[in-house]
């Protein structure tokens, strides 16, 4: 089907016309009268939302993470079950996320309430966003239980959702400062700082800085049979920033109006991979990322909210590479991103037990390059998304269409075909008794994903021809939360199943020792179970133990053909075991927390073949944690034990990871 620029505009401006319609007038909404109620304290056991969820939910406040000695957002990761994480090594290395075998081009990331995007490569890295401005992390599999959202925030298998906290509610009259000094291993420091303030009753600012610089020169071992040597980590040097201001306006009590404006700066060094002793690599990668956001919200009528969004994103890429094979000895590759992106959504809620949601987006994405091979891609997409949700007491039962359009076209030579796809959800929740807090849970989502502009463009790698990825996944779950009871505060268990499958899944194949090409050749399959638990035992009145856990089993394996030689092994770098586990002491003197996390054995290679083995992995470590008050302040001081036992190991092939290292964190928070 094909698809006119003018037939683009003129579906998105039907949709917009229609949400907007129920956008009420900017009005001043009357202040009601109200009699101040004496304080009243009331005791209860809240029911975590990953329990109640009619999809799988994982989530990590602050806080949590904190008790739990969290170190990063990678570290974050790691205590949420279905995850492979791809780490290149050390503070600077590039850290990309898949979920369920599904591969990091599937998995989205929704920053302050927007998805991030990246329309060259497909996948976000991680490494770019701080741990020390982070609120609360998510993560979703399949779709969750709010419907209102924006239509692209269902198009991924599975999203990381990263909440900032990022301004003080209007009114807030005190000055919040949250200033931190990290320092360890590898000539790290770490300096971060966040100023918070509500400068009138309707107007509040947040402005957060933080730089990052580590020499990362690691030492590792090699060993080839009997033959020993230690080395150190070369050309792997980061040198990072990020600003971020963001203010919220509130022009009376049902609307608001909410602003962003992000830049990240981050020029390092690219260590290469060690093969047969060779070390050395002179490559270096230069980020920059910015951009701006506004998200605008009204609830004034009774049964109607509405929320806009519009962005813009700008992102750069320098690649240097130092090679005698280059003419002058080098070679130089930029590349430029931009993205224009506005949503609009509505809910109306008829019933108190029952919403529908309708969300319109329209994304303008377009690639520019210094290569001479560079064709210009441009790609204008709509997505439509139309939710229904019913709830009781004791039932969810939670249904989406996606409908998306994606039309694509170059500056100059033939662009990839236009592609259209409609992609269903369901998920339900059923709560079989009430006196307990105990749920069975079921999902199923249809997705699809259009190749990247690297898949259909990059000089000899790039395919014209490449079908979309379409993926559906069932997912079968228990969850279940008990106490508190005694000495036992809570115990909360989550258990799923899973089956998911892919079609048409891209892959790259060389088609000589130089040229590869990307074709659709593999049907995947994946079975796999995921298994949380987590509980707070009280000891004493300020002594309490935490004990939090996860386990991953999975089965990914590619399905093409029986004659196949890959047929039905494990897709490379996925781990069939995988989990991590932490326990910590909370008492008056000195926080203490234990913590692992691990796989088994993987594979670079989807033929499995013993000489692309990675053994498996245990890391350990352990944190040291007090809070001193001072006055309405705190000092937070911190040791951070990290691999503790020294454990050499690799999660990218001939890409060590850091052995045994230590930080410091001082903060200070008013």
């Amino acid at each position: 089907m094909k698809f006119t620029i003018s037939d683009i505009f003129r579906q998105t401006g039907l949709n917009l016309l229609l949400v907007s319609g129920c956008l009420p007038a900017w009005g001043t909404q009357p202040d009601s009268l109200y009699n101040e109620l004496k304080e009243m304290e009331v005791v209860t056991n809240r029911v975590k939302k990953e329990v109640t969820s009619s999809a799988p939910l994982f989530h990590l406040n602050d806080e949590k993470m904190k008790t739990l000695g969290v170190t990063d957002l990678t570290d974050a990761l790691h205590r949420m079950p279905g995850l492979n994480i791809r780490d290149y090594g050390g503070a600077g290395g590039m850290k990309t996320v898949s979920v369920r075998g599904f591969g990091t081009t599937h998995t989205g990331v929704i920053y302050d309430g927007v998805a991030l995007s990246d329309a060259q490569n497909g996948s976000i890295d991680l490494s770019r966003y701080s741990l020390d401005n982070v609120d609360d992390l998510s993560l979703l599999i399949g779709d969750n239980n709010n419907i209102f959202t924006t239509a692209k925030a269902s198009a991924s298998a599975a999203t990381i959702v990263i909440n900032t906290g990022s301004v003080p509610s209007p009114g807030d009259s005190l000055l919040h400062l949250d200033a931190q000094l990290r320092i360890g291993s590898f000539k790290l420091i770490n300096p971060y700082i966040k100023i918070a303030k509500s400068l009138t009753r309707n107007f509040s600012f947040a402005a957060a800085g933080e730089y990052t610089y580590a020499k990362n020169n690691y030492p590792y071992t090699i060993k080839n049979g009997l033959h020993v040597t230690h080395e150190r980590r070369d050309n792997s040097r980061m040198n990072s920033g990020h600003i971020e201001l963001n203010t919220r306006w509130r022009p009376n009590r049902s609307s608001s109006l909410d602003a962003k404006l992000y830049f990240y700066d981050n020029d390092r060094q690219l260590p290469g991979p060690v093969v047969l002793y060779n070390t050395k690599s002179d490559d270096t990668l230069h980020d920059k990322n910015f951009f701006g956001q506004l998200t605008y919200n009204n609830s004034s009528l009774t049964k109607f909210r509405f929320r806009g969004v519009a962005k813009f994103n700008w992102d750069a890429t320098y690649y240097h590479e130092v090679d005698g094979k280059y003419t002058g000895g080098y070679k130089d590759e930029n590349y430029l991103q931009r993205e224009a992106y506005i949503s609009g959504a509505v809910l109306y809620t008829p019933l108190e037990n029952c919403s529908f949601s309708y969300a319109a987006d329209y994304i303008y994405n377009n690639l520019s390059s210094n290569l001479p091979s560079t064709v210009g891609p441009r790609r204008h997409s709509i997505l439509q998304n139309l939710s229904a949700q019913f709830r009781t007491d004791h039932i969810s039962l939670t249904g989406r269409l996606l409908y998306s359009v994606f039309t694509n076209s170059v500056k100059k030579g033939e662009s990839v075909p236009d592609q259209s796809k409609l992609s269903p959800s369901l998920n339900v929740s059923v709560q079989p008794w009430r006196s307990y807090l105990f749920f069975i849970r079921g999902a199923y989502k249809n997705i699809f994903r259009i190749p990247t502009f690297n898949e259909s463009y990059y000089y000899h790698l790039g395919s014209l021809s490449l079908k979309p990825e379409e993926t559906d996944q069932f997912n079968l779950g228990l969850t279940w939360q008990y106490g508190p009871k005694n000495w036992l505060s809570s115990l909360t268990l989550t258990g799923d199943v899973y089956y998911n499958k892919v079609k048409d899944k891209i892959v790259a194949i060389p088609m000589n020792m130089f040229v590869w090409s990307m074709t659709n050749l593999d049907k995947v399959r994946a079975f796999g179970a995921d298994l949380t638990l987590e509980g707070v035992a009280a000891l004493t009145s300020r002594q309490k133990l935490l004990l939090a856990g996860n386990y991953s089993w999975q089965r990914v394996q590619p399905r093409t053909s029986k004659k196949d030689p890959d047929y039905n092994k494990q897709v490379a770098y996925t781990p069939v075991h995988s989990g991590a586990i932490s326990l910590t002491w909370q008492n008056p003197w000195v926080d203490v927390v234990v913590k692992t996390t691990g796989t088994g054995e993987r594979y670079g290679t989807n033929s499995n073949l013993p000489i692309s083995r990675l053994k498996g992995y245990m890391e350990l470590g352990a944190s040291l944690m007090r809070r001193f008050p001072v006055k309405r302040a705190f000092l937070d001081v911190r040791l951070d034990m990290l691999n503790l036992l020294d454990t050499q190991y690799e999660i990218v092939a001939a890409y060590p990871m850091p052995g045994r290292s230590f930080q410091l964190t001082l903060g200070f928070k008013l």
